[in-house]
Formats: structure tokens, sequence, C-alpha cells
């Protein structure tokens, strides 16, 4: 029996962290990590008054619209990590002096951190709330424009759906809000806010299936260290290559592919936004991706005619570094890497030299004209920063595994 999304998100990602020198660094207070932290702990949340927010909407469930906006007032939640700081931040201390939202909302980690699984909701949702602390390479704070992102992102895939392959779904972001900005001053806004994501795939399947994150199918289980891999529970008896070629690894290649192709959209599919939507006979039906603030490629939108407004700024690209760190790094190297690593544990048939020779294969039957927007070379994050802290890029000089 396949654990609980839950349960695999936060217990099944021990040792997965390791493709970088930041991975599994957490400013996270030990009780808000999703391995060490309470089972549930409460999500403050106020009445703040709808002049004063910005509200995104992208076809919310009717519940969910009414939990949180409620006439002239919008429920607005916050991380109690950052709550417990007043006096650090203009919009907290104004948070702080509104009233309390009646009820209170009870909420599990989940392996990104700022991510909490709501418990007990209908329809069963997670809110993203800003979290200023840093994990991994970054702080965490969910800008106005991330949340917009978001909302305007998941919009448009689901007005866009056709364009995708049947085997093709996501986690909706369907409700962001945001303050106004009350320092237009500022080189770059920090009004900040918190998103609602639904959990039950788009489209609709009808019969819900078991999800499972991509890297709880190698990692071990925090709880169980002696546990068996998912991937080789799974995989069982069958061919491992084609398991992973087949189920996997050629769908999130035409998934990537082609949401770029349609949309400019870079999928960022690692191990934590990949989800597998498994069937009742143990094959994956489709893979579900979340986590919606992508790369948004300029040039190619350009191309299509689309337009980047209500996107972040920061994440606009004019040039093809991120195309190659979302699909060499992120999917090749941070996913599909560490899944033939684990595979091969058991499996001495697996080919890994044939994995990759298939996906190259599928990549260029599918995007022949790849390079006129992807560079020859891999590319990755350096550890200069720039103004704003984010890491820049390099070219690591190393020719691509995963594609041409």
């Amino acid at each position: 029996m396949i654990p609980s999304l839950i349960y695999l998100d936060r217990y099944r990602n021990e040792g997965t962290r390791t493709y970088s020198s930041h991975a599994d660094y957490s400013e996270a207070e030990e009780r808000f990590r999703p391995e060490t932290g309470v089972e549930h702990f409460p999500v403050p949340a106020y009445f703040v008054p709808r002049e004063e927010v910005n509200l995104y909407l992208a076809d919310p469930h009717p519940r969910l619209l009414s939990l949180f906006s409620r006439g002239g007032e919008v429920v607005f939640c916050v991380h109690p990590q950052l709550s417990a700081r007043p006096g650090v931040d203009p919009y907290l201390d104004r948070l702080l002096s509104l009233p309390e939202a009646p009820g209170i909302i009870e909420a599990s980690p989940s392996s990104s951190t700022r991510t909490v699984f709501v418990k007990d909701s209908e329809p069963p949702h997670a809110l993203k709330l800003h979290f200023p602390f840093r994990v991994s390479r970054y702080g965490r704070r969910m800008r106005d424009e991330v949340v917009e992102q978001a909302v305007t992102v998941s919009r448009e895939l689901e007005e866009g759906i056709r364009a995708m392959d049947p085997d093709f779904a996501f986690l909706r972001e369907v409700l962001g809000v945001t303050f106004k900005n009350l320092q237009p001053e500022t080189p770059r806004g920090e009004n900040w806010g918190f998103l609602v994501r639904e959990l039950t795939p788009f489209p609709s399947a009808g019969a819900e299936g078991a999800l499972v994150p991509g890297f709880a199918l190698y990692g071990r289980d925090f709880l169980e260290p002696s546990a068996d891999r998912l991937i080789h529970t799974l995989v069982g008896e069958q061919d491992p290559n084609a398991f992973l070629l087949n189920q996997i690894m050629l769908p999130i290649v035409r998934h990537w592919v082609t949401c770029f192709l349609k949309f400019g959209l870079l999928l960022e599919p690692h191990g934590q936004n990949v989800l597998l939507e498994m069937g009742p006979d143990g094959t994956v039906d489709r893979i579900v991706h979340r986590d919606l603030n992508l790369g948004i490629d300029n040039r190619r939108r350009t191309d299509l005619g689309l337009s980047v407004g209500g996107t972040n700024t920061y994440n606009q690209m004019e040039t093809g570094e991120f195309c190659s760190i979302t699909y060499d790094k992120f999917m090749g190297g941070h996913f599909f890497d560490y899944l033939a690593a684990c595979a091969v544990e058991r499996y001495s048939t697996l080919d890994l030299a044939g994995l990759r020779e298939a996906c190259r294969e599928e990549f260029l039957r599918l995007f022949p004209h790849h390079e006129e927007y992807l560079p020859r070379t891999v590319q990755y994050f350096s550890e200069t920063r720039d103004r704003f802290g984010k890491p820049t890029f390099m070219d690591t000089g190393k020719a691509p595994e995963w594609r041409p």
C-alpha cells in the first residue's frame, strides 16, 4: 500500500538533498520542519479590509472562495514563525494590528516548508505562506509578483489544457492575497501575501489515485530508514528500463517541451515539483506538476504572440540559461539521475546510457529547432549574487546528457 501524500512529502525525503552544498540548509525552526516538526500547528489568520489587499483568482472552488473572501474583508494567513517577529516588517505589523479570524486553521508542513497542508479541508488544499527565511539557496518570500504569477500561470494552463498530453496534470493555484504596496519607492516591491493551492489534480480524472512525490521514489523513510525504496516496490519484477522510461521520463520530457513550445513556460520537474498519480494496478496514470512560479521565456512568448503581463519580472528570461537549468539540472541531474542511481541498486540490467539516448531522441523529435532557444552547454547557478540576493547563472562547459 502506498502511504499518503502528506506522509511521503514529509518523511520520504531522506538522502535526497545532496545535489548542491545549499540543498539541505534551512532556517526553519525545528517544530516547523517537515521531518522533525509537530504533526500539525495552527496557522494565524486575520481579517484584512478588502481595499488594503490585492486578490487574485483563477476559478477557485466556491467553498474556497467563501473561506478566504468574505464581503468587505479577506482572511489573510501568515506563517507562525514570521508572526512571532513583530517590528521587523511594516506589513506584518499591520496584520498583527487587525482582528484574528475566528476558527483555527491547523496545517502540516510539506517538503518545501513554507507550503502547508490544511487539515481536514474540503476541498483539499494547501497554503503557500510568506517565509522570509532561507531554505536551500533562498529566502522564501511570497512577494506580490510571485503570488500574481502563480495564479496567472494556473489560469493560463487551465484555459490551454487541450494543448497538453492526456497524461499531464497540475495542481491549480486558485487564489492569492497580497498587501497593496506601501513602499512604492523601493526598487522591488516587498509587499507579500499567500497562495491557496488545490490538491485535486486538474483536469479531474474521476477516481483519485495515490499521489507520490518524485523524491519519495528514491528517498529513504525518515521514520523507517530500513523500508524499501518506493521505486523498487513499484517496479517489482517489471523491466526497470521500460518502467522508468515510459511511465516517468518520456512523459516528463514531453511535458517540458510542450509547455515551452505552447506557452513559453519553463516547468521545473525536479523531485519536489513532480507527483506521480498512481492507478490501482500500480502503473503511473499521469504526471502531476506543482509550483507554478515558473521561468517565463520572453523570446518564445513573443514568437507565440503571448503577453508576459501578470508574471514575475525576475522570472522573465531573454536568454536560454534558465531553460538549461530547468531541463538539464532540475529534471536531468536532480531527478532522473537520482532515480536511475536508486533503481540500479536493485536492477543490474538498468541501462542509464539507453535511458538518456531515448530521452535525447524524444526531445529532438518534438523540438528539432531547440538550438534557437537552448544553449549548447549545461548552465547552473553560480555562487555570486545579484543586487536582490539571487544567484547568477554560469556556464558549466559540460555537454547535456538528457537532450541533444
